[in-house]
């Protein structure tokens, strides 16, 4: 069934692929910089049956700023927006996964997700329909004498402009404070956030005509979409030329729309913990939903394969774990590790395309880490990737509790629920699940933790407790994190260290993450963790 499913998403991007194989662009922006993207032969219409995709990449946690204006001459009676269609897809997909489908006339603003974004057009339209109705068209005269890419229709490339035509751009941009009579009021946005298969149907009726497949596709008719005036240009702009040869009978337009989009990358406060799900989890143990953690790593030996203890991703080159997970002879070395991101089944290959491996460079041990009677102390380690980790929207960074409470005390509180994540036991000496599976447990108190635990040795300082009858983490789990979740986000308050078996009458003992907050910021000096992350 996967392999099935698997050739006919592979068969579906190749014939995106094939959409596009005559206007494909990769840009690469720097930091601050901005760029003009016009559609082919600009401010010509771009020919009724083409097709071209802009593939935008800013640098390493940068994200890229749109504003777009769009002047689809789609029909009126198109509410599916087939003839003529806009994608923007905040993710970077270039097969229109989870894209956003624009048609008709009208102004947007959108921001990328991390630092790459899409941006294309279809034109499936016949230039030869009498029964054509066009959409309300306000377009001014003035429009014409924006930026034009019909200087040099041969040459796909990105053109630095002189500072005389920065200087003319910009009052061109003073003078034009109309942005609401230069619109039509008649926009159509389309198949919000869809998923893979509502995406690939989409595109799939496009090259194939068939109705029946986009039946779950909804048509929404906006007043107008959000518009704010551009900023002004501080440094120079850039343009990028669509290479399209004309069509035949046609002398660079007469075409089925135009779009001009300025884009520019910059660098906003840093972010963490994000995740689709805004449920921290069920009140039992079950299997988590695909990519509900992306800060979960395993950490699994080179030679053996297999995942030994868990770990959070808090930035491109570290992870938290637990110390005492890297004592025996063939994990207490980097060159013998490394880690798997953006897993969920451990048995199959095909439920995500998000898995990746990366090696260790350094593997950092509290220096104050012991361990006595069963009992780690000061149980905290980093690992450092010989790479850095890419950041999607399935994996990603955790946030780290780096300010108490108002009153002083540090996460997580008597009374809070945390919940954990791994591919550990199911039950003490029990067989280890190929699935990642998660629970909710309850904090308690630590004066009731070391009541229960007296007669072991109490509780080490710098944890908490976690009890909840008949959910707790078991073997393997170690060195997972426990999260909770704040503002929305997931922040990486604990890290599983010990226990008395799994899911019996005893507490089980976490490390305070928020305890060993200077601890962190010196063994990774480099990383500007930011008070404001969460």
């Amino acid at each position: 069934m996967w392999i099935f499913v698997l050739f006919i998403t592979l068969l579906k991007v190749f014939c995106v692929k094939g959409i596009f194989e005559q206007c494909n662009h990769q840009v690469k922006l720097q930091s601050g910089q901005k760029l003009l993207i016009n559609s082919p032969y600009y401010p010509a219409l771009y020919p009724v049956g083409t097709s071209c995709r802009y593939s935008v990449e800013a640098p390493k946690d940068h994200v890229l700023q749109f504003k777009c204006d769009l002047q689809l001459q789609t029909l009126s009676t198109d509410l599916k927006c087939r003839t003529e269609v806009f994608h923007f897809n905040s993710e970077g997909n270039e097969v229109l996964t989870s894209s956003e489908y624009f048609c008709g006339s009208g102004k947007f603003e959108r921001k990328s997700f991390l630092n790459r974004a899409v941006i294309s057009y279809i034109s499936n339209g016949h230039s030869e329909t009498p029964s054509a109705v066009k959409l309300k068209d306000k377009l001014s005269a003035g429009t014409a004498a924006t930026s034009s890419t019909t200087e040099s229709p041969q040459v796909a490339s990105i053109e630095e402009q002189d500072d005389e035509e920065e200087e003319e751009e910009e009052e061109e941009s003073e003078n034009s404070e109309e942005p609401e009579e230069n619109l039509s009021d008649e926009v159509l946005h389309v198949l919000q956030d869809v998923g893979v298969s509502d995406a690939l149907a989409y595109v799939a009726s496009l090259l194939y005509n068939d109705d029946e497949s986009r039946k779950s596709s909804t048509a929404i008719y906006l007043d107008k979409l959000p518009t704010r005036s551009s900023s002004k240009t501080s440094v120079k702009r850039a343009r990028i030329v669509s290479s399209y040869p004309p069509s035949p009978g046609q002398s660079g337009g007469g075409g089925g729309g135009r779009f001009t989009c300025l884009v520019e990358a910059f660098q906003p406060t840093c972010s963490c913990g994000w995740s689709r799900f805004s449920r921290i989890a069920s009140p039992n143990n079950e299997e988590a939903i695909l990519h509900e953690f992306p800060p979960m790593a395993g950490v699994l030996t080179k030679k053996h394969g297999k995942i030994f203890c868990g770990a959070a991703i808090i930035h491109h080159h570290y992870l938290l774990s637990a110390a005492h997970c890297f004592l025996g002879p063939e994990t207490n070395s980097a060159a013998k590790l490394r880690v798997v991101v953006g897993e969920h089944d451990l048995a199959s290959s095909y439920e995500t395309f998000a898995t990746r491996r990366y090696d260790l460079d350094t593997l950092i041990l509290h220096e104050d880490f012991s361990q006595a009677n069963g009992q780690p102390r000061n149980d905290i380690a980093l690992l450092r990737t010989r790479t850095a980790i890419i950041w999607s929207r399935h994996v990603g960074p955790a946030c780290l509790p780096l300010q108490p409470t108002e009153d002083g005390r540090k996460l997580p509180l008597a009374g809070d629920q945390v919940v954990a994540a791994g591919w550990g036991t199911t039950s003490y000496g029990g067989p280890q699940t190929h699935r990642l599976l998660k629970a909710t447990l309850d904090v308690i108190d630590t004066q009731r933790c070391r009541q229960t635990l007296i007669s072991t040795g109490g509780v080490p300082a710098h944890t908490f407790c976690t009890y909840t009858p008949g959910r707790d983490t078991c073997q393997y789990d170690s060195g997972g994190a426990l999260y909770e979740r704040i503002n929305g986000r997931l922040v990486a308050v604990g890290i599983v260290s010990f226990g008395q078996g799994c899911a019996t009458q005893q507490p089980s003992v976490n490390t305070r993450v928020a305890s060993f907050i200077k601890w962190i910021r010196t063994k990774s000096p480099e990383v500007a963790y930011c008070p404001g992350r969460i």
